[in-house]
């Protein structure tokens, strides 16, 4: 029988032997791993690090500028875009900053000064070595005339996020620039001269499209009255959210601007001369099955022996709009007003209730100033100012109006449930001193004057010339 004792010490002489070799080759192990290791931290990363994160051009470094400049970057193209007023800022001596990913470096360096008149490059590079080049595109703003646009046919748009800049766009058999199924479309510094049963520029559901410092003009017109169908628009757009207007001057058009179930659109530092008609268009801006929107710094200035015009904003089935700070001149419609809701009850209606008019000069309106009808209510006129209103011919032999040149109206709703509200306005001089205000009972609040002239407020005059 063996004892315990002897296999214990069988044991310890088998470890005795073999610790040394287990030694040997976990210290080979380890120094394999420790050259793996090494050598994988020497070969060059694969992914690149070499990106810009952020382009400005901050105020504390240009002369000019009182608020700083944030460029647009796309990553997936490898561009950046930066609005410059040359009339503000001296454009060819500007001093960017760059932000760009750690350890990377770039050329030119960031706060280094630079010529923006044009298109600049700029060179990343990570600490590996791999190299992304950058595009700098600058829109001018102010500096838009056909000696410095390229010339250009009809566009239609391709890709979301497509950018169209710098153009001077002419065309007679098809839309200027057409958008169908495209989001985040950019439509910038371009002069469109379009004519023949077209738009300038025709967009369906296309979400965050931004149309920006661009003049839009149909060509070809008669000298004057109504061109020949009524689908000739500066702009219109169906189905499209969160629309950005700005900067836009339209002219000659059957409408300025004609949104359709578009919801939630800022047009901003609109100018609008002659809207032609015919009937049913003639507005500067027509919103029709709309929810909200805002319309705001913005003049229509309608020559009534050139112009065919209906309302001037038309608010049609549509709910929550916001007009503030324009000036119309000019209606010779004999059933159209200068800012008009209506139908906000009826079949296809969106928004609900409401709306604001406020801080609008009217002159040479015919049939009314602002009116909340047929079904409509809950709209609040405030600080409205109205003078040379016309009581006989509108001209062009379209008659006399029809309301007897009501400046405010409300009918078209039960009695005592129109919730309107007329607040600090004032009408000057009106032909027709008895007819301000019908029907009463569909205001809550009345409160204008008459006894006090104005100056009215100055139109919008848009920059499009190269000087």
């Amino acid at each position: 029988m063996i004892r315990p004792t002897s296999i214990y010490a069988t044991l310890l002489f088998f470890i005795f032997l073999t610790f040394p070799l287990l030694q040997l080759s976990s210290c080979a192990s380890e120094t394999d791993l420790l050259k793996e290791i090494s050598e994988a931290a020497e070969e060059p990363n694969a992914i690149s690090n070499a990106k810009i994160t952020n382009f400005s051009f901050l105020s504390v470094d240009n002369n000019g500028l009182t608020t700083d400049i944030i460029g647009t970057l796309d990553e997936n193209t490898k561009t950046v875009y930066v609005e410059l007023d040359p009339l503000l800022i001296p454009i060819e001596k500007l001093v960017p900053t760059i932000v760009i990913s750690p350890g990377s470096t770039v050329s030119p360096t960031s706060k280094a000064t630079q010529d923006f008149s044009h298109e600049r490059t700029y060179t990343v590079t990570a600490e590996n070595g791999t190299k992304e080049t950058y595009k700098i595109i600058p829109s001018i703003i102010g500096n838009i005339c056909t000696s410095n646009l390229q010339d250009s046919g009809p566009i239609k748009v391709s890709a979301d996020n497509q950018r169209i800049e710098n153009l001077y766009i002419r065309t007679s058999n098809q839309h200027g620039i057409e958008i169908n199924n495209y989001t985040g479309v950019v439509i910038s510094n371009c002069i469109i001269e379009y004519t023949g049963k077209f738009m300038g520029i025709k967009f369906t559901s296309a979400d965050n499209l931004t149309i920006k410092n661009c003049s839009i003009k149909y060509v070809n017109a008669p000298a004057k009255g109504p061109l020949e169908d009524a689908d000739r628009n500066c702009i219109e757009g169906i189905g499209s959210q969160n629309i950005v207007i700005t900067n836009v001057r339209v002219e000659d058009g059957s409408t300025g601007i004609r949104l359709n179930q578009c919801d939630n659109s800022i047009l901003k530092y609109i100018e609008g001369h002659n809207m032609r008609g015919p009937f049913p268009r003639g507005q500067l801006v027509q919103y029709d099955k709309c929810i909200g929107g805002l319309l705001e710094n913005f003049s229509v200035i309608n020559d009534r022996e050139i112009a065919w015009t209906e309302d001037n904003v038309s608010i049609y089935k549509s709910g929550g709009q916001q007009i503030k700070k324009g000036l119309i001149v000019g209606n010779n419609s004999p059933t159209g007003v200068g800012v008009l809701f209506e139908d906000q009850n009826t079949e296809g209606a969106r928004g609900g209730y409401g709306g604001i008019v406020e801080d609008v000069d009217f002159l040479e309106m015919g049939n009314g100033v602002v009116s909340s009808v047929e079904g409509s209510k809950n709209v609040s006129f405030t600080r409205i100012r109205a003078k040379q209103i016309i009581c006989g011919d509108l001209g062009q032999n379209r008659g006399k109006s029809t309301s007897n040149s009501l400046i405010f109206g409300a009918f078209g709703t039960t009695a005592n449930t129109g919730g309107n509200s007329i607040n600090n306005c004032i009408v000057f001089n009106s032909c027709n001193p008895t007819n301000i205000v019908w029907p009463e009972h569909n205001f809550d609040v009345i409160d204008y004057r008459t006894d006090i002239d104005f100056e009215p407020r100055n139109p919008i005059v848009l920059n499009f010339n190269c000087d």
